[in-house]
C-alpha cells in the first residue's frame, strides 16, 4: 500500500514571487572596485568638461581640438568632407559655456553626448555613494537606447553634412 502525498498548494507571498521570478529586478550591488571606478569615471567626465571650458571654441565650427596639439581632421584633409566627429570638441566648448545653439550648430551629436554626460556625472557619483545601481536589465536597456540614438544622430548628421559638402 502506497501513500499519496498531495502537493503543497500554499500560495507564495507576492514579494517572494516577484523577486524569484525576476532575479534581475533587484538593484545591482556594486563591489568596492566598481564604486571606485564609478568615482573615477565621474571625475573624468567632470575633468573633460573643465578641459572643454579651457578651450576657445573655433568660429569655423570645427578645429578646436587643434588647441590640444592634435592635427587637423585627416578625413577632411584627404577627402574634402567632414568626418562624423568634426565639430565635437567645438560643440563641447560651446556647451559648457551654455551656448546650446552654437553647440548644436557645431555638432548636434556632441551636444547630445554632452547632455548624456551631464546626466551620467551625478548618476555615477550617487551610485558609487549608495553602492547600488538600477536593475541590470533596465540599465542595459537604457544604455542600449542612449548608444543607439547617439549613433543614429551621428550618422544622420554626417549624411546631411556630406550632402551639403557636395
Amino acid at each position: 500500500m502506497t501513500l499519496m502525498c498531495s502537493p503543497d498548494i500554499t500560495p507564495v507571498p507576492q514579494e517572494l514571487r516577484s523577486s524569484s521570478n525576476r532575479p534581475n529586478s533587484a538593484p545591482f550591488l556594486l563591489t568596492p572596485f566598481l564604486r571606485i571606478l564609478f568615482v573615477v569615471l565621474g571625475c573624468g567626465l567632470i575633468a573633460g568638461f573643465f578641459l572643454a571650458y579651457s578651450l576657445e571654441p573655433s568660429t569655423r565650427g570645427y578645429g578646436t581640438h587643434q588647441q590640444l596639439g592634435l592635427p587637423p581632421c585627416s578625413i577632411q584633409y584627404l577627402f574634402g568632407i567632414p568626418c562624423p566627429s568634426c565639430g565635437m570638441t567645438t560643440s563641447f566648448a560651446w556647451f559648457v559655456r551654455g551656448r546650446i545653439l552654437e553647440s548644436i550648430q557645431a555638432n548636434i551629436a556632441a551636444t547630445y553626448l554632452a547632455m548624456i554626460c551631464m546626466i551620467l556625472i551625478p548618476w555615477l557619483l550617487i551610485s558609487s555613494w549608495t553602492g547600488q545601481v538600477m536593475p541590470r536589465r533596465k540599465l542595459e536597456f537604457r544604455a542600449l537606447i542612449l548608444l543607439s540614438s547617439f549613433l543614429l544622430v551621428s550618422v544622420a548628421q554626417w549624411g546631411v553634412r556630406i550632402g551639403f559638402a557636395s
